[in-house]
Formats: structure tokens, sequence, C-alpha cells
């Protein structure tokens, strides 16, 4: 795990031991390296209380780069909900890249340098379950090929989007190329298949400057 390209966990992890301290140890064994992602993922049946999650949460930022959630997550984490301040806090934390799930209303992403925001594509949904793992997938795919961050946001919430709007779910997860061509189709930001070296690409390569 110290050299792994990506290394994704998701808060319900913190929730209980053992789980909780190998998480611990395991990224103070990785050393906060570039694309250390945790997804801010809050289930409160599994937690006392939202002070609790907090707690550790907060203990988990200071060893990640990046942080991925919805604006009830955010809340939990660093108590804030408006998406722009729930970033911004994130941030203040030493987070590189902060991504904030909108729902219908898109996705925000911001660095120290950049503030990205993409619409939402619409979609019949008929199951949801799986979305947020397909955008999830897509983003460290974005992430891992350099694109511009706007490249990255595009095609993850798309990823998403084809997930929701299919009957299953670990089987529904769309390739590349099936994004890639609904992005075309649609004429939508990012769709240029351009890799130009972005911020993106300084994340994977020790942090934007």
């Amino acid at each position: 795990m110290r050299s792994a390209s990506v290394y994704w966990s998701t808060v319900t992890g913190l929730s209980a031991e053992p789980s909780r301290g190998a998480h611990f140890a395991a990224w103070e064994a990785r050393g906060r390296a570039p694309l250390t992602i945790l997804d801010l993922d809050y289930r409160p049946m599994f937690w006392h209380d939202p002070s609790e999650a907090h707690a550790q949460v907060d203990r988990a930022l200071s060893m990640v780069t990046v942080a991925v959630g919805n604006r009830e997550e955010c809340e939990v984490a660093v108590g804030e909900s408006d998406p722009d301040r729930a970033a911004e806090a994130l941030l203040d934390k030493g987070i590189e890249l902060a991504v904030v799930k909108l729902g219908p209303r898109g996705v925000l992403a911001r660095t120290r340098n950049q503030r990205v925001e993409v619409e939402p594509f619409p979609v019949e949904v008929i199951n949801g379950l799986g979305a947020g793992d397909a955008f999830g997938g897509a983003l460290c795919h974005g992430l891992l090929a350099g694109w511009p961050l706007k490249r990255v946001l595009t095609f993850a919430s798309v990823a998403g989007a084809i997930v929701a709007s299919r009957l299953e779910c670990s089987t529904a997860m769309p390739t590349d190329h099936e994004v890639e061509q609904l992005m075309s189709q649609q004429q939508l930001p990012g769709s240029e298949a351009t890799a130009t070296v972005d911020v993106a690409a300084e994340l994977v390569h020790g942090g934007a400057s």
C-alpha cells in the first residue's frame, strides 16, 4: 500500500475496531502519499452519534490527500454543509482535492488554486445502488490519467448516472468507452479526449502547487 498509485478508504471503516486501527496503521505506513482518498461515506447506523464520527474523520483527514462526500457527510466531517465552505474547510485540513457531491445540482471540486463545478447528467433513475461506486472508480481513473479536473468530474458524474439508470449494481458498471461515447454524444464539457497535464496530474505526482 505504500507504493500504490491510489489508495481509497471509507469513513465506515472507522466506525469500529479492529477495522479502525487497521485504517490508521495503513495511512501511517503510506505517509500521506498522493491520491490517498477518503470517502466521507457516513452511515448513522454504524455510529453511536455524529460527534464520534466527527472525531475519527477529523483525525483521518490529517492523513489523506483527497476527500469525497455529499453535503451531509461534509457536515459530519468538518461542520459545514454549504458546498464551498465545506470544501474550504477540507482544504484547511491539508486536503489537496475536496469533492463535494451536490445531488441534483451536480458536483463541486476545489483545490487550493481551482474551483470546478459540473451539472448533473440527467437520467431516469431505476436503481441508485452502485452509482456512488461508479463515480468513485471513474474519479480515480480520471485522476490517474492526469485529465483536467473538469473532465474528471464530468466523466465520474456520467459514470454514476449510467449505473443509476440500470437495474443492476456491480454488473451495471460502464466501460470507459461507454462513458466517453455518451460524453461525446452530449457534447459535455471535458469530452475532448486530450490528456492535458492539469491539477489532476499534479495531484498524482505530489500535490498541486
